[in-house]
This record gives C-alpha cells, structure tokens and sequence, in this order.
C-alpha cells in the first residue's frame, strides 16, 4: 500500500478530528486560525465524552454517538454564545483579510510539510507499526473496541482485566478504522500523522497567537518551530510507544492557551470571556481522556501564571481596601487552598508507585544543559532553537512582560531536570511519579515551554530589525505616489519574509530532528530480527482468518509478538496484552498443555477456555527475555496437535487432544 493510497483515509481522519469541534466553534463565533485550533480538542472531547455516554444509551460505537453529542454541545455553544453577546461587551469577528488568511495557511501547510515528511520516513509504509512493548496493549484495544463496540474507559480494559483506561486516542483511530475499513496499522498511522502534523503545530501557532497577536509572521515562526524539536513528537512516537500521551501533549497548547485567555492575560479571541471559559472546559475532558498526565502537565504549566495574578491581586487590594490585612489573609487563605487543592490533586491523578520504576540516567549539570540547549535524553544542541529562547527571556525580563511565561518554563525545566538527575525516592516520586518518573515523558513536554520563548524572540527580531530594515531602503522609501510605496513595501516584505522563513526553516531542521527520526525509524521496520513480528510472523498471522474461525480462542506466547494476531487478523488469544490479566487456571495451559494426553487437569481448562488452536513463533521475546510458556512446546511429537500451517519458524496447530 502506498501512501497516496492513504489519501482518502487522511480525509476521512481530518474530518473525523476537525468537523465535530468546527461545528461547536462556528455556533461559538469563533473564526479564524482560532476556529480550525480549537476545533480538534474539542472533537475529542466529543469523541471521548460521547464513547462514555453510547454504552448508557445502547449504541454501538460509531459516528451516531460523536454525532449526538456533537449537536447537544453546538445546541448549547449557540444558547451561551447569544446569551453572553447580550449581557457582555464583545468585540465583533474582524472582516476576513484573505491576505492575511493566505499568510496563516501558508505558515500551517509549512509546519505540516516539515512535521509530516519526517513521520512519512519514520513509518515508512502505511501499514508499518511500532515494534514495542506498549504498542501489543494500543493496536489490541483498538481491535477490541472495533469487535465489542465499546469505546468507553471504562471498558477498554477490561481487554486486560483493569478497569479504567483512558481511550481518547484508542476511540479516535477506531472511529477512522471503522468509517474507512483500514486495517488497525493504517488507521494508527494515520491519525499520528494527522496529530503530529496538523494538530500540533495548529496548537502551537494558537498559543503563540495568544502570546504575541493574531499576526502572519507570529504563525510563521510558530508553525517553523513546532517543527524544530526531536523530543515532541517523534520521541514519543519511538519511545513505548506512549500513543495516548502523543495525543494528551499535541492538545496541550490550545487548553493552555484557552487557559490564559480566559484567565486574561495575553491576546484574547474576540469573543465573551464566558465562552472562552467555556472552551477551555470544553477542551479539558479530552485532555484528561486522552492521557491524564497532559492534564497535570497544564496545572503545572498554570501554577505560574495563577501565582502572578494571585500577586497582582494581593498587592492591588493591598493598596486599595480600607481593610488591608483582612483582604491580605483572605488571599493567604485563597492561596493555601489553591496549593493545598494542587497537591490533593498531584498525589491522586498518578500511576501507582509500583509502575514508576524509571531511574534518573545523568547528572543535574548535564540535564540544565539539555534544557537550555534544546537537547533532551541526549540529542544533539539545537543551536537557533536554544540562540531563540535564551534571547526570548531576555526580551522578556527586560521589557519586564509576561514574566509569567518565563515562570512556566522554569516550572517545566525543574520537572525535567527532578526526574532526570535527582535520587531515586520519595522526593522525585513526589514530584514525576505523575509522568512514571519517566525522563522521555517530560522530555516531550519541553517544547511547549520552550517553542513560546523561541518565537516571541523570532517575533521581535523581525518587529524591531528585520521589517525597518526593508520599509526603510531608499528604494522603497522614494517611491510615489504613497499607493505604490505601499505596494512594494508589501512585496518586498513578504520576499524577505519567505527567505528568512526557509533560513529558520533550514536552522532548525538539523541534527537534533534528524537524530530523533533516525533513532524512531528502525521500530517500525519488518526485520527478520524485528523485536516483536517479523515478515514470516506477520504472513502466517494474515492468512489466520481464513484457517482459524472466528470464534475460536487461540493460545500463544504474548511476550513474542504472537498477540498482535488480535489486532491484525480480528482471531482471539488467550492473552491480549504482555502485561494482560488471564484466568487463574491458565497457567496450567502455559505450562503445560503439551502434556494434556497424560495430565487428567489440563482437559477440563481447555474445554473450560474453548481454546482451539496453538500460535506458536519460539522464545524469542521482546528485550531478550523468556517468560516460559514451554507447555506450548512440541505438541506434535507429544500427540497434543497438528500443524495446521507455517511460515519459516512460525506455526499454527490445531489441538487433537481433549477430544478436539
């Protein structure tokens, strides 16, 4: 399959991502580039809520339940816009400036070329997948939402025995596997690269807007360097892979930017702060669903902000309530509760202790000086990102504005720097153990502390030197009549502007992208040394549906690739995932279902499970390691099964035994 082929899939999962939130932007007055950012976390908070709500109301998974709760939250958009548009002041919509649109488009299209040509060459083909550990859970449960028609948290565990999950992610490629008929791989695929590309650097460009005004040359810079960093997204495409996270910190910049808004600081959407507010909540049920740590990621990212306004306002009621300390205690108190609500929250939105084993791997010194350098879990320097932002603090503490900014990236920088140097222990647990005291998770959240930096120097630079520099050229300044002069003030600006955009674009395409795609690629290549499937796994798992019937029940060593049979060809096993929850007695399969002829015990589990046919690729697992499962072990020669078919070294048996 190539990837032209994938073309209408990609329609189908922009408008799967897009046209829900469009919907509830438009009945919002919302426009613009604001209007087509906002939108996707919005869908999948719709996505996520209506997967919730269909199993309460009977219905399968589908587009009906999106549809459903796409209409009622529209419905309401529409009552709370009117309703604020008569009881506030709200600045009309501006006239649409087709230039201007032609500007910002071109800064997206830009950012999606350079996103999207790295994820192409990571994937390789459209029906590649990641070769790793987390991948056998992300690629099952979607086949296992497609299969029961649920995609609720609350039930896509249950694959494994657990209880809640978040799925956003799972419920979004499911929806476009279903509507399209692409197969599990390509449906993933596609919605990475959809989130990666587009999603993402729309994200970025709407924070920067709220930073720094709704302006060209503010997309431009953002949607360049939403595309300057190896450690988001590709890392978290190579690393785990960690699928709902990607998702969680793609729609991190638009709630933090809703965030800011509707808390009043930076640039605001012309639009009632009541509506903004409600965007922002509009937003949050797809962060959480999508991953909860993205949702800690955003408390983190607003303690400094909050504390800033939680100062202004102390100090504002300080010089003017004729009560001065009882408004001072009442902050005091107001902030006590804030912070003591922010740690409640930070000690119970976590994973269990026990999963977060991950240890520090470099020193304090090393891991500042991968913050700074753009260069985190060892890349190389990213030397116009880190020239960028450096100069981006310094614009910012010395025209003493948004210091609140530089606050959120100190917060950010200090997490990574915790859980990347600091002693394995309660103290680091405390603070990353909301992230599995993982240094990659907070790796990936640097850009978007840092990207925010980087433009609004990017910004500057051309406000204060670039553009007078042109408009002030004898050339254009001599011109008559003013008509002209403006004319080719304009053109000559928007040369300048495309040649300073492919040298930023070139800058910041260097080492530390390349490296991060270099390193990701090899995880989704089809090797006969693959870690997980390799091509003569993947050709015997392909013919499984026409030589094993639908509802048999297979058996087969999770910890070597055999559970991905689920995901690729719709037959059962025993054990969906690595880590999955089996029943109790299936041990006694795993362990010895070769010797189901001379042990009386092991018949009654068979019939008991229905397990009819044996996957079997060897013992060579995932990382090396080897869990057993020798019961499934020459079951021919032991007179248990027959084989039924072979690729190379991968068979598939039919069980004899037990009167089968």
């Amino acid at each position: 399959m190539s990837w032209s082929s994938t073309i209408p899939h990609v329609l189908a999962g922009l408008a799967i991502l897009f046209v829900p939130g469009l919907l509830v932007l438009w009945a919002s007055r919302v426009r613009g580039v604001a209007m087509v950012a906002v939108s996707a976390p919005v869908t999948v908070s719709i996505a996520a809520v209506a997967a919730l709500v269909a199993p309460v109301l009977g219905l399968r998974w589908s587009l009906v339940p999106v549809a459903i709760v796409t209409v009622v939250v529209a419905v309401v958009a529409l009552g709370v816009t009117r309703l604020a548009l008569k009881n506030e002041a709200v600045n009309e919509p501006r006239r649409i400036n087709w230039l201007a649109g032609a500007g910002h488009t071109v800064a997206i299209l830009t950012a999606a070329f350079l996103i999207g040509r790295r994820l192409l060459a990571v994937f390789g083909t459209p029906e590649s997948f990641s070769q790793t550990f987390d991948n056998v859970f992300h690629l099952n449960a979607v086949r296992y939402i497609l299969d029961t028609g649920s995609g609720s948290s609350f039930t896509v565990s249950s694959m494994t025995g657990g209880t809640f999950y978040p799925s956003a992610w799972h419920d979004i490629v499911s929806l476009l596997a279903g509507v399209t008929g692409a197969s599990v791989p390509v449906a993933v695929n596609v919605t990475n690269l959809i989130v990666g590309s587009v999603v993402w650097p729309l994200g970025c460009i709407f924070l920067a807007h709220t930073l720094l005004g709704n302006r060209v040359v503010v997309s431009v810079a953002a949607g360049v360097l939403s595309a300057a960093f190896g450690a988001f997204p590709l890392l978290l495409l190579d690393f785990g892979v960690l699928y709902p996270n990607f998702l969680g910190n793609a729609l991190l910049p638009v709630a933090l930017g809703l965030a800011l808004q509707a808390l009043g600081l930076g640039y605001q959407l012309p639009q009632s702060r009541t509506v903004v507010w409600l965007l922002f909540l509009a937003a949050l049920p797809g962060l959480t669903l999508a991953h909860p740590s993205s949702m800690m990621a955003l408390l983190a990212l607003l303690l400094s902000p909050l504390l800033y306004l939680w100062f202004r306002t102390a100090l504002r009621l300080w010089v003017r309530s004729p009560k001065r300390w009882l408004a001072l205690a009442g902050m005091v108190a107001v902030l006590a509760a804030g912070l003591g609500a922010l740690v409640v929250a930070w000690k119970a939105v976590r994973p269990v202790e026990a999963a977060a084993t991950w240890q520090p791997f470099e020193s304090t010194g090393r891991a500042i000086g991968e913050v700074i350098t753009s260069s985190g879990i060892g890349r190389s320097v990213s030397w116009v990102v880190m020239i960028l932002a450096v100069a981006g603090v310094v614009s910012l503490i010395l025209r003493q504005k948004q210091l609140w900014l530089v606050g959120m990236y100190l917060v950010m920088a200090s997490l990574f720097v915790v859980v990347a140097s600091a002693e394995f222990g309660p103290v680091r647990t405390f603070f990353t153990g909301v992230w599995y005291n993982d240094p990659p998770r907070l790796a990936s959240l640097l850009p978007l502390v840092t990207l925010p930096l980087a433009a609004v120097a990017a910004v500057r630079c051309w406000d204060k030197w670039i553009v007078p520099m042109v408009v002030g050229r004898p050339v254009i300044t001599t011109i008559r009549p003013e008509s002209r002069r403006a004319a080719l003030r304009g053109f000559a600006l928007v040369i300048v502007g495309a040649v300073v955009t492919g040298l930023l674009g070139f800058g910041t395409q260097q080492a530390n992208v390349r490296e991060a795609q270099s390193a990701a690629t090899p995880g989704y290549r089809l090797t006969e040394d693959a870690p997980l499937v390799s091509p003569d796994e993947l050709a015997l798992i392909q013919r499984l549906p026409a030589e094993v019937p639908a509802g048999a029940t297979m058996v087969g060593n999770p910890w070597n690739g055999s559970a991905l049979a689920y995901a690729f060809s719709g037959r059962k096993l025993l054990q969906l995932h690595l880590l999955g929850e089996v029943p109790s007695d299936a041990t006694k399969i795993f362990d010895g279902l070769n010797e189901a002829n001379s042990d009386p015990t092991v018949c009654p589990v068979i019939r008991r499970l229905q397990i009819g046919y044996v996957l079997d690729f060897g013992h060579q697992e995932i990382r090396g390691w080897d869990h057993g499962y020798r019961g499934l072990d020459d079951l021919v020669t032991d007179g248990v099964a027959k084989l039924v078919d072979s690729e190379g070294q991968a068979r598939l048996f039919k069980l004899t035994a037990c009167g089968q």
